[in-house]
């Protein structure tokens, strides 16, 4: 039976309820059926019950389950990425697109003032974007397989680097109350921070990390 503090392995498929249309997942079958390409990073993830690795009624939703169970899970709007807010709709001149190298189509992901946005219309010279997340506003609707829950130490650290990273290390070695992960990637120092602080907080909390790179 899962517990908070767990390390516990799943696939995923991600849908809008209201339409079906899947907007994330981790199962590579699922996605040669549907025909699904882009983006996506089709493995496992890992999810800790009781960190913020997804959302967290997703999070919550393993505890109490067992290594096999497969469920579907409704999730509100509220639960998911938040109620569609008015208030962060707004209209630019197409010149401030241009401006910015940006030629604008309707539903581009477009980065204005520091801030991603989604083009919602574009007329007489003038263009309509949403700073709400693309899936404001939406009930969704996961399918979530449990596969597996991490037990060794060793492979934990490396679970963890690949959540930060998208990648596996190389290698990862204990010695005593000093964790070495070895990789040939260039990580950025908050992601190394992040990295550690997790192995601290979901591992043991007296174990110092050191990434190498190769």
């Amino acid at each position: 039976m899962i517990n908070k503090n767990d390390f516990v392995m799943i696939n995923f498929v991600g849908r809008v309820t209201s339409t079906g249309q899947i907007f994330d997942l981790t199962d590579k079958q699922v996605a040669e059926t549907e025909n699904i390409t882009g983006d996506y990073n089709f493995s496992p993830i890992l999810v800790i019950p009781s960190g913020n690795y997804v959302l967290k009624v997703i999070s919550d939703s393993l505890i109490g389950k067992n290594i096999g169970d497969r469920y579907q899970l409704k999730v509100a709007a509220k639960d998911g990425f938040g109620e569609f807010n008015k208030n962060l709709i707004k209209t630019y001149g197409l010149s401030v697109f241009h401006n910015n190298n940006i030629n604008p189509t309707l539903g581009d992901m477009v980065m204005l003032d520091d801030r991603m946005a989604t083009v919602l219309a574009i007329n007489s010279g003038r263009v309509l974007v949403s700073y709400n997340h693309p899936l404001a506003g939406k009930e969704l609707s996961y399918d979530i397989e449990i596969l597996s829950i991490i037990e060794n130490s060793n492979e934990k650290c490396s679970a963890i680097f690949e959540h930060y990273t998208g990648k596996k290390p190389e290698g990862v070695d204990i010695t005593g109350d000093h964790v070495t992960i070895k990789t040939k990637e260039d990580i950025k120092p908050y992601i190394k921070d992040s990295i550690t602080t997790d192995i601290q907080t979901y591992i043991n909390k007296d174990l110092k990390s050191e990434i190498q790179k190769l």
